[in-house]
């Protein structure tokens, strides 16, 4: 049976409970949270956020900083997988939270799969509102969408979504139920929305009605969120508790 691989991006901050507000205010909600703190897993309808203290990550990651991440039911079944597909540098080794996959992506960075376990040791479960069922997530990483990263993506058992281009290609987990990752052009060789070159910007995809969406992020104090019309389609932009740019677009309605 192949693994499993859930989308579930970490968010490393210095604002952690207002980026819990924020996220919460998106649709969605706290599933599990360390008893020390420093790491809350927000779960959307489809994939997951997780907020690590930015003073505690051992990446160097600044705060307000997105690095693209996994969660996955089976690492070992997807490390032979990974290993079949000649990925580079495939690693998997326990911690105590459970089992962890590392390998290196085609733009030579470090991407983390973390094994789902059942031993919730230093960990509690929140009881918490089901998350809003159309929130997906959406990490985006600046590169050729038609390069080698989305052959990547597809060893990891994402699968492209129609309609892609040249300027912006999505993959799902679990057709969109386990989130999207999202590739773009590099359309400028210093990325204002992204911290580093390892770091992805931080999106979501929503069939709510973004007009709506935006009246409950302006009631909840994000004053500056706002529905935008491009020419690909309407977005909403917001400035997020650590002070960086989100975005919500509509959701995907082609093939996945």
């Amino acid at each position: 049976m192949n693994a499993t691989v859930v989308v579930r991006p970490v968010r490393f901050t210095d604002n952690l409970e207002p980026m819990q507000d924020f996220l919460e205010t998106l649709g969605l909600r706290p599933r599990i949270m360390a008893e020390a703190g420093g790491w809350i897993e927000m779960v959307a309808g489809g994939g997951m956020v997780a907020l690590h203290d930015a003073a505690t990550s051992d990446h160097g990651a600044a705060s307000g900083e997105t690095r693209l991440a996994f969660e996955a039911d089976d690492v070992t079944g997807l490390a032979k997988r990974l290993l079949d597909a000649e990925v580079k540098d495939v690693t998997v080794y326990d911690e105590a939270y459970g089992k962890v996959l590392t390998c290196t992506d085609p733009l030579d960075d470090t991407v983390t799969v973390d094994g789902r376990s059942d031993d919730l040791y230093g960990y509690r479960v929140v009881q918490a509102d089901t998350p809003a069922a159309r929130m997906r997530v959406v990490p985006v990483r600046f590169t050729d969408p038609l390069g080698p990263y989305g052959l990547w993506l597809e060893a990891l058992g994402l699968s492209p979504v129609a309609g892609g281009d040249d300027a912006y290609v999505m993959y799902a987990a679990g057709g969109g139920e386990h989130g999207y990752v999202g590739l773009h052009h590099v359309y400028s060789d210093d990325l204002p929305i992204v911290a580093s070159p390892a770091a992805v910007h931080l999106t979501f995809a929503t069939d709510e009605p973004l007009d709506e969406l935006a009246a409950r992020l302006v009631a909840a104090g994000f004053t500056d969120a706002a529905v935008v019309h491009e020419e690909f389609g309407s977005m909403l932009r917001v400035t997020d508790a650590d002070g960086r740019e989100c975005q919500v677009h509509e959701a995907p309605t082609g093939d996945e």
